[in-house]
C-alpha cells in the first residue's frame, strides 16, 4: 500500500487550481498548461514503475517505493537557481493569486491568500534567501505546503519544472561554502549538468 499512498500524493501535489489563478493572457497560460503537462506526465511514468514492481517482487516493490517517497521531489526556480522540495510535503499547485499584505509580518512573509475559504500565509523565497523583492511572471506560481497538524503554508517560486526521483548516488552534503541559503539546505541533487539544492522545509519555515 505504500506505493499507493505515494501516488495519491504525488497526484494531489500536481492538482492546479484553475479558478483561483488571476490570468495575464491566454498564450501563457497555454504555456503553463503545457509544462504542467509534462510534470504530471513524469508523474504518470514513476507510478507505473512502481506498479511493475509490484506484480514483479513484492518485497523488492517495497524497497523501491520507500526510496521514491525518501527521493522524489518536485523542482522549481527561484531567480537563476534550481532547488527541489520533497513532494511529501505538497499540497498544491496554484498560480499565482492576489496577495493581501499583513502589517509587521517578518520582511520575507509576502502576505496571506484565500485557498478554497482557507487563510494561508505565504513566504517570499526569494527574500528569504537573496533579500530581494519577487519578479512576478507569466510562470510565477506558490507552492503550497502541508506542514501536517492541518497546518498548510505557501511559498513563492519563479518557474516550476518537474518532478525527478534521485538515488543515493544523486544526492550529496550541502557545501560549506553556500552562504545565505546554507541553513535552508539538506543536501545537493545533481541531474545531467544542474545541480539542486533540496530545501530542509523544517529549517525554512522554523
Amino acid at each position: 500500500m505504500a506505493e499507493l499512498a505515494l501516488n495519491e500524493k504525488v497526484a494531489k501535489a500536481l492538482v492546479i487550481s484553475e479558478n483561483e489563478a488571476e490570468i495575464q493572457a491566454l498564450d501563457e497560460n497555454k504555456e503553463n498548461d503545457s509544462v504542467l503537462s509534462e510534470i504530471e506526465a513524469g508523474v504518470s511514468a514513476l507510478n507505473e514503475n512502481v506498479e511493475k514492481a509490484a506484480v514483479s517482487d513484492e518485497h523488492v516493490n517495497v524497497t523501491k517505493a520507500q526510496t521514491l517517497k525518501e527521493n522524489t521531489y518536485i523542482t522549481f526556480k527561484v531567480g537563476n537557481e534550481l532547488y527541489g522540495i520533497d513532494v511529501s510535503y505538497v499540497d498544491t499547485i496554484i498560480q499565482l493569486p492576489a496577495i493581501t499584505r499583513v502589517p509587521a509580518a517578518p520582511s520575507y512573509f509576502a502576505g496571506i491568500i484565500n485557498l478554497r475559504g482557507e487563510i494561508i500565509p505565504v513566504m517570499s523565497l526569494n527574500r528569504r534567501f537573496n533579500g530581494v523583492e519577487d519578479t512576478f511572471g507569466s510562470k510565477s506560481s506558490i507552492i503550497v505546503l502541508d506542514m501536517g497538524d492541518d497546518r498548510l503554508m505557501g511559498v513563492i517560486i519563479d518557474d516550476v519544472r518537474e518532478v525527478v526521483a534521485f538515488d543515493d548516488r544523486d544526492l550529496e552534503g550541502s557545501s560549506p561554502f553556500i552562504s545565505k541559503e546554507a541553513s535552508f539546505i539538506s543536501g545537493i541533487a545533481k541531474k545531467e549538468d544542474d545541480l539542486i539544492a533540496i530545501l530542509d522545509i523544517a529549517t525554512l519555515l522554523g
